[in-house]
């Protein structure tokens, strides 16, 4: 399971608020990393496009088509909405990631010499 240890919102030029996931990546990582995530969080993944700077695949996310996102200036992936119609499901998205980060911190705390030397989940 992908969890993002900070995940956040950023309002962006449009007025509507993208996911940021995490300042971490490459260009290599990006397709596997956003495959298991649409997989873990029931996405379909509709298009693939790839710019001289950014990759951007278009996902389906309950019933929202929203942009999920690799960026390499600044370095980082986020998911974002194509249109207004789509904030609703960034949201559920955010408490999702946040639930998710939430819950990696607890088990840290019940855990921490498991988790401190075990592989990453």
């Amino acid at each position: 399971m992908i969890r993002f240890k900070n995940p956040y919102k950023l309002e962006m030029a449009s007025g509507n608020w993208s996911l940021e996931l995490t300042d971490s990546g490459s260009w290599e990582s990006f397709p596997k990393l956003a495959k298991e995530f649409c997989s873990q969080v029931g996405a379909k993944i509709i298009e693939k496009l790839d710019g001289p700077d950014v990759t951007i695949w278009d996902i389906e996310y309950h019933g929202s088509v929203l942009r999920l996102v690799y960026d390499d200036y600044p370095n980082g992936i986020s998911v974002e909405p194509k249109d207004s119609n789509g904030q609703s499901a960034v949201d559920k998205l955010y408490e999702l990631v946040f639930k998710q980060k939430m819950m990696m911190a607890y088990n840290n705390t019940l855990h921490p010499i498991r988790h401190r030397y075990a592989a990453p989940l």
